[in-house]
């Protein structure tokens, strides 16, 4: 979407569609939810919204979206390079700190949380039920909260909300889709795809 819509537009035309996307994840994984984990990072993350509001107003676009990709690659790079005994720190209080506001930060400027977010939950050990559903859970709140925000920046108009409408049976078919194919996926391939999703999205926010 940002390569399609470039500058801070695109931010502002993906949020409803993104809106609609967790509505359909959480009516399947509606149970399947880690309030624990959720009740702690929401606060965070919202303080993180706050950062990203100043910086929308402030900063250039292409600037911060580096700064997100960077912190993606390096939640990368922390996953891949942790011992059993540091994974057990990553529900820690500082960690959980980073994560939540980083979070918060990257989806108020770019939609870019599900990385960050994605790589914090691989540290859980949850089952794919549990990740998608807390995950769900967690940007539903978020990107509702969001809008507000977005709006007054002028981000969500009304030929944005008109383009949102001719997305709107496609997304309900993908929605649809994957919960179908998750079904199917082992959790350790669930895991790898999680991990190149996030890769991709860290090498496009820095070189493009």
């Amino acid at each position: 979407m940002a390569l399609a819509i470039p500058g801070k537009a695109s931010p502002g035309v993906l949020l409803p569609m993104l809106i609609v996307a967790d509505i359909m994840a959480v009516i399947y994984y509606r149970r399947a939810c880690q309030w624990n984990i959720l009740l702690k990072l929401l606060p965070l993350a919202l303080i993180g919204v706050g950062f990203g509001y100043v910086v929308l107003r402030a900063a250039p676009d292409a600037n911060f979206e580096r700064i997100i990709g960077w912190t993606i690659l390096f939640m990368l790079a922390l996953d891949f390079g942790m011992s059993e005994g540091l994974r057990k720190h990553m529900s820690g209080p500082v960690m959980t700190a980073i994560a939540g506001v980083l979070a918060g930060a990257a989806s108020m400027v770019a939609n870019a949380a599900g990385p960050i977010f994605g790589v914090y939950l691989l540290q859980m050990g949850l089952s794919k039920a549990a990740f998608v559903g807390t995950r769900s859970w967690f940007f539903l709140v978020l990107n509702v909260l969001k809008v507000p925000v977005a709006a007054q920046l002028g981000l969500i108009t009304t030929p944005s909300l008109t383009l949102n409408l001719t997305f709107l049976p496609v997304i309900v078919i993908g929605a649809i889709t994957g919960y179908k194919l998750l079904k199917y996926i082992n959790i350790e391939v669930f895991k790898w795809l999680i991990r190149v999703s996030a890769l991709a999205a860290a090498l496009r926010l820095i070189l493009f």
